[in-house]
Parts: C-alpha cells; structure tokens; sequence
C-alpha cells in the first residue's frame, strides 16, 4: 500500500508541479516571491549544520511558535513558512537573529518527492518540528529515510479532516507512523491520532501553545492607542478580526441594523457611540473591503495604515469604519474593543481563527457556527463562559445585540477569558523541555555540539 501510494503521489506531483509554476510565475504575485525556494533552491542560505529544521504555515502557527523558537537561542535553528505574509512576519519578529545568522527563514519547498530529496540533502537536518495539522507525505517518508527525528507540536486533527483520513487510514496509518512524537492539542486530537493507529508512547497532550504565545494585555497602552486613532473614551467599538470573503458583507449589514435599531428602542446619544473597525484575514482583499465599504454601505472607511502614519484625523467621523490594512497590528487592535468578532468563523470554508486574542484583552467574544479548525479552543471559551457561539450566521446579531445591551454580561465574560488564558500560559516551557530531551538526550547529542558558539552565530 505504501509503495501504491507513494508512487501515485508523486505521479499527481509530476503531473501539477508545472502548473504550480505557471500561476506563480505569471497569475499569482504571492506565490511568486520566493518561487526558487518552494523549488528546492535554497543556495542563498547559509545552513548551519545539522540545524533544528521547525515549519509553520501560516501567520497564526508563526505567532504560537515564536515563544517556543526563544528557548532555542543559541541551537542551531531553520525556520520555514508556506504563505508569504507569514514570511514577512517571520523576517520582523527575528530581524536581529537573521541579522547574526543565528537563524534563517525560507518558504517551505512543495512536496514532490525528488525536490524534497534535495531540499534535505541541503539542510541534513537534526530533526524535522512541524506546526499543527501539516501533513507532507513526502517530507514525512524522507524525513524518516534520512534518520531524521521528525515530530508533530500543537498537533490537531480537525473533525472534517479525521473524517477523511479515516476513509483511506491504511494510507494515513503508515504516514503517520513516520512521525516520532505527537504534542498534541487536546484530549479529543490525542483520541483521532490513536484511531488512526498511532502509538500510545508516541502521544503527549500538551495543550495549546497559542495560549503561550498571547502577548501580554497593556491597559495604559490600549487607551493611549484609542485616543491616538481619534476614538472618544465612551466610543463603543465592534471590532471584527481576520474576516473573509462573504463576511465583511455581513458583518456590515449588522451592525448598521444594530445601530439603527438600538438608537430607535434606546437611548440615542448612547448608540451612536457605536463604532465598527474590520481586519481583513488577508492583505490583498485590504483594497475590495474598503470599496465594499464605501460603496455598498456607503460609509466612510479610515485607514489604519493612514493613522500610523500620522496623516490622522483628530476624530473619526460619526458613521467611519476602521479598516486595518497593516500585518502584526490586530492584537493592538483587539485591546480596544469592546466586543470581538472571530473571522473565518461564517464562511463554512475557513474554519475559523485565534479566539484567544480578544480574550486575553479582556474582550468577549462572537463566533459563527464553523469553527472546525479551533474546535477545541472553542470548547474550553464556551465551558468557561467566555465566548458568544452563534447556532447559525444569521444568530450573529442576537449575540452582538445582547453583549451591546448588556455590561454586565461583557464584564462577566471578559473575566472568564482572562482567567482561562492565565491558567493556560506555561505550556511551552514544558514542549521546549520534552524537545530537547528528545532530539538531544537521546542520541548523546553533545551540547556543545548542538549549540552555535557566538563566533559562529556572529558569521
């Protein structure tokens, strides 16, 4: 079966790889940037030897593995990232690392067998730390053949994808029985991994690491940053965070009948506070959203990219949307809402996105019923009242109308929030501890061999 799959594999691989390299060279500008890479050349890089090769895919994986990559200062350290945003991100936080060699960031090369081949014939790797639910069977097989450690942290299994992996498991038995060690998410993916036939000494349920990776709530901060965008101290702002095609639509729609009905039944000068600020998921949507915006609802969108740049107004006008067209910037923005919506969480397609963010600002939060990505964040929110989750897209406005209307309710579950994400914050300490145990302890890898000198991270 093995052998079966594997060969098909890399025929389907054979078969797409030139169409890949038509979109990215000529129809798809994102892919285009570091287009040699995602082929396997990684000539420009100056690989350490037998480096801790760690992958993320996106921004949200990128930011819950940033406080892990603290732990390893000093070892040597690749890291690779699939889209390019998370590529920019990654080259931001670890400017000063990549500036002393003392780390290197590449895009992660498409998994056609014969380019993974020589992708790690370059890096030789110690051993191979993927992010969450990135299943490569070639680099898996690969990884194992070379005699690499290959190990899987916040690992996850949506219930979609268990589904599927479970129709062909004779396949995803033997891929997953590539992999050494498990940290997994919850108890629910340690389940789903075992049913897929991996062994119980290969699982430990960590928790999630995005807990770890929640930066620390500045309540100073956040009311010098609303004064700073032109907002009054009673402004009441719905912010809606990593949103998606088909959402901002509704979204809008929502709010203008939330504003228009609240100032009807209730106190007028109370609701005109009301305020929205959107954040689209992706940089290249940042232009449709803000015509949508302008045209279709006929409001008057603001950029924060503008106010950054201090060509600010000294207040945002009555009916004015925030938009957010700026990376890195969401989680400032989510410490001056009053209530959060979670993106990704109306298109049935997405999945969902970080619902801890806004929480750990004491936010309270509002989703929409697909979250099959997050279920597991999702429960812990719910059991600890701390989350709004909407039966259907269209009970989003219940939610949101009921949080507006009620402090009360906002106090208690922003309360609950705060206290879920403190329990949850020493994870990664202990993931940092178990990694190294593994990869080094156990081969007698030397420390000093494991570990750049400061002449070395200084080339």
């Amino acid at each position: 079966m093995q052998i079966v799959f594997y060969s098909l594999y890399a025929l389907v691989w054979t078969f797409i790889l030139p169409v890949l390299w038509l979109l990215a060279k000529y129809f798809i500008p994102k892919w285009k940037d570091g287009l040699a890479q995602r082929l396997g050349n990684l000539d420009g890089l100056q690989l350490p030897p037998k480096p801790l090769w760690f992958h993320a895919v996106s921004v949200g994986e990128l930011n819950a593995l940033l406080p892990l990559l603290g732990f390893f200062k000093g070892y040597k350290v690749i890291l690779s990232v699939t889209t390019s945003t998370a590529y920019k991100l990654a080259n931001e936080k670890l400017a000063d690392e990549i500036e002393l060699n003392q780390i290197q960031v590449f895009y992660m090369p498409w998994d056609h067998p014969v380019i993974i081949a020589k992708t790690l014939e370059k890096i030789d790797p110690q051993a191979v730390i993927i992010m969450e639910s990135e299943i490569w069977p070639a680099l898996f097989y690969q990884t194992k053949r070379r005699g690499a450690k290959l190990v899987l942290i916040n690992a996850k299994l949506s219930d979609k994808s268990f589904k599927n992996y479970m129709r062909i498991s004779p396949v995803f038995r033997d891929i997953f029985a590539q992999v050494d060690l498990f940290f997994a998410q919850s108890s629910a993916d340690s389940r789903k991994f075992l049913q897929l036939g991996v062994s119980p000494k290969k699982i430990y349920m960590m928790g999630n690491m995005k807990f770890s990776a929640l930066p620390r709530f500045d309540e100073k901060k956040s009311a010098e940053l609303k004064q700073f965008i032109g907002y009054q101290p009673d402004d009441f702002l719905v912010v809606c965070g990593s949103t998606h095609e088909e959402e901002e639509a509704l979204l809008i729609s929502i709010f203008q009948e939330l504003k228009f009905d609240l100032m009807k039944e209730f106190d007028h000068n109370r609701f005109s506070k009301l305020r929205l600020v959107i954040a689209p998921r992706h940089p290249e949507r940042f232009h449709t959203v803000e015509t949508m915006i302008n045209s279709a609802a006929k409001l008057i969108p603001v950029r924060y990219s503008e106010i950054k740049g201090d060509r600010r107004q000294t207040a945002m006008a009555e009916h004015d949307v925030l938009l957010v067209d700026t990376i890195g910037d969401l989680f400032d923005i989510y410490s001056i809402a009053d209530i959060a919506v979670i993106g990704g969480t109306i298109n049935e397609n997405i999945g969902g996105h970080n619902v801890l963010e806004p929480a750990v600002c004491r936010v309270p939060v509002v989703i929409g019923p697909h979250y099959h990505k997050n279920i597991a964040m999702v429960d812990m929110m719910e059991e600890a009242d701390a989350i709004y989750v909407a039966a259907a897209k269209e009970d989003i406005r219940l939610g949101m109308m009921d949080l507006i209307k009620s402090q009360e309710r906002r106090v208690l579950m922003s309360s609950n929030g705060v206290q879920l994400t403190k329990e949850h914050r020493k994870i990664v300490p202990t993931i940092s501890e178990k990694l190294k145990e593994f990869v080094f302890e156990e081969d007698g890898y030397k420390a000093e061999e494991k570990i750049l000198s400061v002449q070395e991270s200084k080339l």
